[in-house]
């Protein structure tokens, strides 16, 4: 039944932001659109997602007013490639446009962002598929589809890979890819019949009509009918995907009792060794070749055209052989209906349903909404469904998401005057094989296995399950004992792959409110400008801002670090100021601290804390500090210095100033154990134990922004302000067998640390600083 003109503004409204369908040209008042028909598309099956290309589509828009606006159709210059993906369920009055626009692939270089497609559109060709990847062949290029006026090369090929196979490729990616044709295979080919097996990963493109020349095919624009797609092609090309990457193409001329034909409906069977090919109607002389929707030769078509459905023409893949078997009755001349194929669960029968088309020279008669069945082997005809023939269809294609199902997409519908109805049902159609019946809608989560009718068993009998008891053609038998010899051989059905059942997507919400034409124009006429405008304009913004994020937080690390290192500064003159004594003293002694006069070490221990306060030296002091003897070396430490210390090394506050201040920057090295102190040394026990400390604190550089680790260090002898211009203490023989108590300052191998230096008994010329020294400026011996 008809619906309503209120149930079709329905389904069109709320279409514009979920589906951005009509492809350009809204009008001023327009608030949604749907595509009303869809005429000869190129289209195939890829494991669970139908993919539709070209074709004539024209598109139905709905005004604010609530009446439909003038049909449209102004072309596909965007180069949208429409799919359908057979998770996404519908019902009736669900928005079908929106999901087939939903996840649209773009052929533009740069994508859909592009906005114009180098690529032109075509009406009719093929999609020739596996389940990994597809190839767009032969075709009418559309006038209003080509965006440079220069069409593509005779051997030129676009192909889409979505999936890879066979051996690793790295660099492989998915996406569309420019190709090229084999010697002997052109792209001039149009109104033939694609098919595809995608289990033997092979495709075919049967016959079809080309230009008088061979050349470029176009549509009639002039009385220069030279480029028109009129006369029969007797080819057979063939698409071997086995290696991708590899693909080849052949070019196979048919035999002469195999006659050529405009848009035959070819399906695989799975039977013998790798398959074989149906060829199903197809007409000779049809209107839409001659340019003016009337046959070149309408009578010679009527007595032609029937044959091709009453003798069918099979292909043995294997053998690479024609075979021709007679039937009874069908449906007579037929052209642009769909096909697929369902097998009995036990192969006994494989039933190929042919759904509307027409007779290819009355386009302005109804079209056939009638279901066939033709049932092999026995190659019976069965009219399961005679259909109303407002619901009927031509350019249609058709594929099974579950082995009980097949869905129609797209189609054309009869043009008796100027104007013409759209599709009843809208673009999308399920019918159900087991049943015979058409559905209201598609669910992933409702499928069955494949039944056959009761009509298909009264003529081949079996049940519903299979057991067909005719096993060869009725009456007349096999018309070549090769051919029974072919479908005698089981297809290896292990190398179909199942890809159902899919899971259940959310549908597109039901028809609602209406919104404004600019929100649902998918890319009105500049709208591509502002896609290169806004980009252009918000990535440079977003860059900014992204760069000023990052230059504040880099200024504030620094400032932190800066303020964090502000209480080292005093260590770093201190460091400096060693090495002036190193070098020996000038004429006036300097002070060699900076820091404030009363400001008391942190972390020593209470017995030590007193005499870590300390003032600071006067400059003006004029007393100088005895240096060592002209050109003899003096050790201060009276044979408990390491002979390392005094040939050849240098003064051990030299080596530990450069491991403070070494090529690595301020404390290079954290963490270097003293070999030579061994493990039981105060200096190795303090290491090891703060040995999760970023660097040791050295008491002799000032006062550390981190406190130094208290340590308890035995029998060590403090020398007092009492000690000043007295001799040095005499050092006991118990004492000077002390091996653990450091009695010198570190050697080339050792680190700063709280163990030695934080002990004001211990004292070495690095201790200038500390109470020990003399007022005129010796430094008492520890001998």
């Amino acid at each position: 039944m008809k619906i309503s003109s209120k149930a079709q503004l329905a389904i069109c409204i709320g279409l514009a932001s979920r589906s951005n369908a009509q492809f350009s040209n809204w009008l001023s008042d327009q608030v949604n659109t749907s595509i009303c028909t869809w005429s000869q598309p190129r289209a195939a099956l890829i494991r669970d997602t139908v993919y539709l290309d070209g074709g004539d589509i024209w598109w139905n828009p709905g005004l604010v007013s609530g009446k439909f606006g003038p049909k449209l159709n102004h072309g596909n210059f965007q180069g949208y490639v429409l799919s359908y993906n057979f998770s996404e369920s519908f019902s009736k009055g669900s928005n079908v446009t929106g999901i087939l626009v939903n996840k649209r692939l773009s052929k533009a270089i740069g994508g859909e962002q592009s906005g114009i497609s180098s690529e032109p559109g075509y009406d009719d060709g093929g999609m020739l598929a596996n389940d990994a990847e597809f190839f767009l062949y032969g075709g009418v290029v559309t006038v209003n589809s080509l965006a440079s006026n220069v069409e593509p090369a005779a051997n030129a090929v676009l192909a889409y890979r979505r999936y890879a196979y066979g051996p690793e490729k790295p660099l492989w990616q998915s996406g569309f890819n420019s190709g090229h044709l084999d010697d002997g295979v052109t792209r001039y080919i149009a109104y033939g019949g694609p098919v595809n097996a995608p289990s033997e990963n092979k495709a075919w493109y049967f016959s079809g009509l080309t230009s008088r020349s061979r050349g470029p095919i176009d549509v009639l624009t002039d009385e220069n009918t030279t480029t028109l797609a009129m006369n029969p092609s007797n080819t057979l090309i063939e698409l071997d995907m086995t290696d991708q990457l590899f693909e080849k193409w052949t070019n196979t001329t048919l035999p002469d009792n195999i006659k050529p034909r405009a848009n035959p409906e070819v399906v695989w069977v799975p039977v013998g060794k790798q398959g074989i090919l149906v060829v199903l109607g197809g007409v000779v002389y049809p209107d839409w070749a001659s340019g003016n929707s009337e046959s070149a030769k309408e009578t010679e078509s009527k007595l032609k055209s029937p044959e091709f459905m009453r003798t069918i023409d099979i292909y043995d893949i294997a053998n690479k052989k024609w075979y021709q078997q007679p039937t009874e009755g069908g449906p007579g001349a037929r052209t642009r209906g769909c096909a697929v194929v369902a097998p009995a669960s036990d192969k006994s029968s494989f039933n190929i349903y042919y759904y509307g088309g027409y007779d290819g020279i009355h386009p302005k008669n109804d079209f056939s909404d009638e279901v066939w069945v033709l049932s092999l082997p026995s190659f019976s005809w069965i009219l399961l469904n005679k259909g109303v023939a407002v619901h009927g269809r031509s350019g249609h294609k058709c594929f099974k998401p579950y082995p009980d199902q097949m869905m129609v997409f797209g189609g054309d519908t009869p043009k008796p005057g100027t104007s013409f109805p759209c599709l009843d049902q809208g673009p999308v159609v399920v019918f159900n094989l087991t049943s015979g019946q058409w559905l209201d809608g598609y669910s992933p989560t409702k499928y069955g296995d494949y039944g056959v009718h009761e009509k298909i068993i009264a003529a081949v009998g079996g049940s519903a399950s299979g057991g067909a008891t005719v096993s060869s053609p009725v009456p007349s038998g096999w018309a070549s004992k090769e051919l029974g010899a072919v479908f005698s051989v089981a297809y290896d059905t292990k190398k179909v792959k199942q890809y159902w059942p899919y899971d259940s997507a959310s549908s597109p919400p039901p028809p609602g409110a209406t919104t404004s034409p600019p929100e649902q124009a998918v890319f009105p006429d500049d709208s591509h400008l502002l896609q290169i405008i806004l980009p252009a304009v918000l990535v440079p913004i977003i860059i900014s801002v992204g760069l000023g994020i990052a230059l504040w937080y880099c200024c504030a690390r620094r400032k932190k670090s800066y303020a964090a290192s502000s209480t080292d500064s005093t260590a770093d003159e201190s460091g400096l100021n060693i090495m002036t004594w190193v070098r020996g003293p000038g004429v006036a002694k300097r002070s060699m601290m900076t820091e404030s006069p009363q400001k008391p070490e942190t972390g020593t221990s209470p017995d030590l804390e007193e005499n870590s306060t300390f003032e600071p030296i006067a400059t003006d002091k004029t007393d100088t500090v005895p240096h060592e003897m002209e050109d003899t070396q003096v050790s201060e430490l009276c044979d408990t210095s390491s002979p390392a210390e005094l040939y050849d090394t240098g003064f051990t506050p030299m080596s530990t100033f450069q491991k403070q201040f070494g090529p690595y920057g301020f404390e290079t090295t954290p963490y270097q154990y003293n070999v030579s102190s061994g493990l039981g040394s105060p200096s190795a026990a303090s290491h090891m134990h703060d040995g999760e400390r970023e660097w040791t604190e050295s008491p002799l550089l000032g006062t550390w922004s981190q406190p130094r680790p208290k340590l308890e260090i035995p029998n060590l002898s403090s020398v007092s302000d009492s000690s000043k211009d007295q001799d040095p203490p005499m050092v006991s023989p118990e004492e000077r067998s002390r091996p653990d108590i450091p009695v010198s300052p570190t050697s080339t191998s050792e680190r700063f640390g709280g163990d030695y230096i934080s002990a004001t008994a211990m004292m070495s010329p690095l201790d200038r600083t500390m109470s020990g020294e003399s007022e005129d400026g010796r430094f008492p011996s520890q001998c």
